[in-house]
């Protein structure tokens, strides 16, 4: 649920930025400078209301990890808000030794799991799982939310109970070769157990949430960050007359940052995983991108693997945080009522000072050409989904412009093909199906199709009628009114867009980070209006072929509980879809809405406006 509403949120706000306009216009409004350090700054002058949308967007993502420090770049967008040698403590030369001393428990837990080995751990975890299960209320009660008090019930029921029988039947597993690994096991708990009652003792000295609460109390709205394949975003909407703070407190972070609290933050990005591996949708997608992918990093989840999450350590934070986070990979970014020379001279008095760090490393690695058809079954408790994938071109790619168009042909609106075809027409999916280019625009991209039959229509039917929908692009050719539509619908939500900070700041911001030119948006929509219909169906021939395909089945289990009727639960792929029919206005609401609701409060939102569409289309 978490992450399907972090995405509805996502894609409500990319309906609002998907915008520009002519470039004489833009070229009048946007304005650019260098600092010596390298780091790049893009402001907009709107004088519309006394408020600036300000953001620092790193061109660093999760396809900068290695294995062995996968979701390290999802977990530093965590740490960057836990404060720096001036924010978020009482006496930072007092925390240093409890930062060295978790530092060197955490170190020793990793050898120790390096030691034990992963596929003891595994039978130990399960060992420890079952014991902790089977405490008591009482023991419960007294533990409540300590994790070092628990882990010091456990060390005490594993001494004195010792390995079940099960555990000794197993080769190896206890002791090999003179080598006690229970208690090695009994030795990382134990390292565990020091660790959480240092870090409850290091607590005392910390201010928890200093950072975010000096924003808030000076007027902030939309205060947030967000972790993809491609980059890094940290962005606020601040009163104009807070500028200055902003300038303060982004640099002290980008030059001083201090990952107190890492270990904690790491348990909650490792709950965050465990949740995507529990939710039907994220475990789809994930076994889809990653049968899709055998080379690309588009494969590894933004949320890292949890073997690499356990064993990861401050040190190596710190390591990937000084080698990709210099000024010389950000770009500052500020939409608003601002003065382009006061920006310009709080740059330079602020993160001007601030060192350049390493180049960015090429990104070389390319997905070879599949050379069949590639196919994966999820069996989850939920509704069955169906997940096609192609692997194709971004823009600038001449291919990427003709594939945009045809993105928009298959899936831009109720006058589209497969929302006329396959929701509509043959009523065999309970939404339209989704279609879009990702995951990122910056290494391979697949053209992906989703969607969900609707009862009694099985999972082969649909499959089969999108097929159909992508073979007639290859034959017939799309109408010239059938392009114009595409066109008009494409410009329109372009020029809409300039009429809010947050669009002029995601859309040019977005292209100037990650494509290194703002004026790349421009030029893209000018290609995707040369595209023809020949240009349509040769696409489609190159690309929708058997061999490159990738195609992923979310299948249907009983519930443990029976199959009992429930709730309808909420298709937020679906919904998204229906919200993009709203007025531009309603969208906005919608859109300011989410990023100020809680996780319960957004999922209470999410079901009512799901009510409100089953309603409106008279409960299809």
């Amino acid at each position: 649920m978490r992450r399907s509403l972090c995405l509805f949120t996502c894609l409500v706000l990319a309906v609002l930025v998907a915008a520009s306009a002519t470039a004489q216009t833009l070229e009048d409004k946007v304005h650019e400078f260098e600092l010596d350090n390298g780091m790049k700054f893009l402001v907009v002058e709107r004088d519309a209301a006394p408020v600036i949308f300000c953001a620092i967007a790193f061109k660093v993502g999760a396809i900068y990890e290695r294995p062995g420090i996968t979701g390290i770049s999802h977990l530093l967008e965590h740490m960057l808000f836990k404060g720096t040698e001036t924010i978020g403590t009482k006496d930072f030369k007092a925390e240093r030794a409890f930062l060295d001393r978790e530092d060197e428990l955490a170190e020793h837990a990793r050898d120790l799991m390096i030691e034990i080995e992963p596929w003891r751990l595994e039978y130990l975890d399960e060992y420890v799982n079952d014991l902790t299960a089977g405490m008591s209320e009482e023991d419960r009660e007294a533990v409540g939310t300590d994790r070092a008090l628990e882990l010091e019930l456990l060390i005490e029921m594993m001494e004195e109970d010792g390995p079940t029988a099960e555990l000794h039947s197993l080769h190896g597993l206890l002791e090999e070769d003179d080598t006690d690994y229970f208690g090695l096991y009994l030795d990382l708990k134990r390292t565990e157990m020091a660790l959480y009652d240092t870090m409850e003792e290091h607590r005392e000295l910390i201010v928890s949430n200093e950072l975010w609460e000096t924003y808030v109390n000076n007027g902030s709205r939309m205060l947030n960050a967000g972790t993809s394949n491609d980059g890094t975003f940290y962005f606020s909407y601040l009163p104009k007359n807070r500028l200055e703070l902003f300038m303060l407190m982004e640099s002290d972070r980008l030059e001083n940052p201090i990952f107190r609290e890492f270990y904690t933050e790491r348990d909650v990005v490792m709950e965050e995983r465990r949740m995507s591996e529990n939710e039907p949708e994220d475990a789809l997608y994930e076994a889809f991108m990653s049968t899709a992918y055998t080379a690309g990093q588009y494969g590894v989840p933004v949320l890292g693997w949890m073997s690499d999450l356990r064993m990861m350590t401050r040190a190596d934070l710190r390591e990937y945080f000084d080698t990709h986070y210099g000024p010389q990979n950000a770009l500052g970014i500020f939409v608003g009522d601002v003065d382009i020379d006061k920006v310009e001279r709080l740059a330079k008095k602020y993160f001007g000072p601030i060192p350049a760090g390493p180049t960015l490393p090429e990104l070389t690695t390319s997905e070879p050409r599949q050379q069949g058809e590639r196919r994966i079954v999820v069996k989850k408790d939920a509704s069955p989904t169906l997940t096609i994938g192609y692997h194709v071109v971004n823009e600038p790619h001449p291919d990427g412009h003709a594939l945009e168009v045809l993105t928009a042909i298959l899936s831009n609106g109720r006058t589209s093909r497969l929302y006329k075809s396959i929701y509509e027409e043959q009523g065999l999916t309970a939404g339209a199906p989704g279609v879009w280019i990702g995951p990122g625009s910056r290494l391979d991209p697949l053209f992906v199709v989703d969607a969900e039959p609707k009862d009694p229509h099985t999972l082969d039917e649909v499959e089969a009628a999108i097929m159909t929908e992508l073979e007639r692009m290859k034959t017939e050719p799309v109408q010239r009114r059938e392009l114009e539509r595409v066109w008009n619908q494409m410009e329109a939500q372009l020029v809409r867009a300039l009429g809010s900070n947050i669009g002029l700041a995601f859309r040019v911001g977005m292209y100037a980070a990650m494509r290194d030119d703002w004026r790349a948006l421009l030029t893209d929509m000018e290609r995707r209006k040369e595209v023809t219909p020949e240009d349509i169906m040769r696409v489609a021939e190159k690309y929708f072929t058997e061999e490159n395909r990738t195609v992923g089945w979310l299948v249907e289990t009983a519930s443990e509980e029976g199959d009992e009727e429930g709730e309808e639960e909420v298709d937020f792929r679906v919904l998204m879809q229906w919200a993009q029919t709203l007025p531009e206005e309603e969208q906005t609401e919608l859109m300011m809405k989410f990023q100020t609701l809680d996780e319960g409060a957004a999922k209470a939102m999410a079901e009512k406006l799901w009510a409100r569409m089953k309603a409106e289309q008279g409960g299809k």
